[in-house]
């Protein structure tokens, strides 16, 4: 079901829409159908009304008068032929209309047999005609032998010009337009709680201490917000308990590094020294980039207005400053201002700028805003990385082969780190090959403000 629209709101809009003016039109069409069936026994009771009256006059009087008296009825509405060479009619025999009629002439005259002759065509008709014209004929047969057919037009009513059938339908089609406007505020109103935690929860993602949801509104909002507001404290809770594990754990390895190192100070063996020298520095860092790791899952510094083309500038200076291949693109004439945490910021950038240099032997770094956004790109020379794990190096302790020799060092958790840092402020951090060679670092920030500077 392609053509049916992906939004819940405008599907449930349609269906509410669409069972009001199922029920308009069936309503209207079961209404048409009884009226134009009350119509027609109505006109079918006058019909024999008029037909008993004009049987009873005929009847009083002596044949050679009936003839007369039959010319001066209105020549639209009757028309009578005595005797028994009349044509027979081709409309519909009515039994019972000839039974009624019977019943209503007793014994003023015999009823034969009757027809009626249905027309629906409005052709000639002026407008508003619906029901077209019935014509009743009767065969009687008078107490003195005569024989009669005798038949009655009943010709639909004629709406004078202002009665229109339109104006039925103007009102139909307003009925409508208001009922749409209800469908609307009855769906916008329902799914209203729908969006509201679709929000809270998306507000939550990006930021784990955002504020919780407003438990307020219907009984099944207040449970809904509640229900949600109890999960992101236990998510909160089993949040803190990881890092304050991981902090501790990646702490308390720091003495016993230290007493291994002070111990190495007496080992003779100035080639295993050197090895396990090595291997504790490794694993120095490894405990340093965890409690890095541990800082960046749930950082308490402040966000504010952060200039993020001179705190590139600043880094890739300091970068140049230190003997390193590094080259920075500037916006001229524009400041690009963020809502980040300075110290993070400056923690990611130096990160992805360190890993260009160190993999790609430079760093290339220009900054652009675009739609709202400001996206910085940190590209290199190197070898790139394998397109089926350039999401993989993104997580915890993930490194690939180039970068686990000791002269290179890696632990796997920088970009991991950089990852949980830019999430916690709105931001995204991607990686793509080259076309002609070497690694892609993008970072997307969302902006406060863009300004001329004067």
């Amino acid at each position: 079901m392609r053509w049916f629209p992906r939004s819940l709101f405008v599907r449930l809009f349609l269906i509410v829409l669409g069972g009001v003016v199922l029920a308009i039109a069936l309503t209207t069409t079961l209404a048409h159908r009884d009226r134009t069936t009350l119509i027609a026994e109505f006109r079918e009771r006058t019909a024999i009304g008029y037909l008993a009256n004009a049987i009873r006059v005929f009847a009083t009087l002596p044949p050679a008068y009936r003839i007369s008296s039959a010319n001066s009825l209105p020549s639209n509405e009757w028309s009578v032929d005595f005797g028994t060479t009349a044509e027979v009619p081709w409309g519909e025999t009515m039994p019972a209309f000839a039974e009624t009629l019977a019943s209503r002439l007793g014994d003023v005259a015999r009823v034969e047999e009757a027809w009626l002759e249905r027309s629906d065509d409005c052709t000639g008709e002026a407008p508003g005609c619906r029901h077209g014209s019935h014509t009743a004929v009767v065969r009687v047969r008078f107490p003195d032998g005569q024989a009669a057919s005798i038949s009655y037009s009943m010709t639909a009513r004629k709406r004078p010009p202002h009665q229109e059938p339109m104006g039925f339908w103007s009102r139909v089609a307003v009925f409508v337009a208001i009922m749409a406007a209800v469908a609307w505020l009855v769906v916008r109103l329902a799914l209203r709680p729908l969006h509201l935690m679709a929000q809270a929860a998306e507000d939550f993602g990006r930021d784990i201490t955002h504020p919780p949801m407003d438990a307020s509104g219907p009984t099944e909002l207040r449970r809904a917000a509640q229900a949600f507001n109890a999960m992101q404290d236990r998510i909160r809770t089993y949040m803190a308990e990881r890092t304050q594990i991981l902090s501790a754990v990646t702490h308390d390895l720091k003495t016993p590094l230290t007493r291994m190192r002070l111990r190495l100070e007496h080992c003779a063996d100035e080639p295993l020294k050197d090895k396990l020298q090595g291997d504790i520095a490794a694993m120095q860092s490894l405990v340093e980039e965890g409690l890095e790791l541990a800082r960046s899952l749930d950082t308490s510094e402040d966000t504010k207005p952060v200039d993020l083309g001179a705190l590139l500038q600043s880094l890739c200076d300091d970068a140049v400053e230190a003997g390193q291949d590094v080259r920075y693109d500037a916006l001229p004439g524009q400041r690009v201002l963020v809502n980040g945490r300075p110290n993070a910021l400056r923690r990611v950038f130096t990160n992805l700028i360190d890993n260009a240099i160190k993999y790609g032997h430079y760093a290339h770094v220009s900054l652009e805003q675009r739609d709202g956004t400001a996206r910085v790109r940190v590209r290199d020379g190197g070898s790139g990385i394998p397109e089926e794990h350039l999401l993989d190096v993104l997580k915890p302790f993930v490194r690939l082969e180039a970068s686990r020799s000791r002269d290179t060092g890696g632990t796997g958790l920088g970009l991991a780190i950089a990852v949980n840092l830019l999430r916690s402020q709105q931001g995204s951090l991607t990686l793509r090959n080259l076309p002609k060679g070497g690694l892609e670092a993008a970072v997307v920030l969302s902006t406060a403000s863009i300004r001329k500077q004067s």
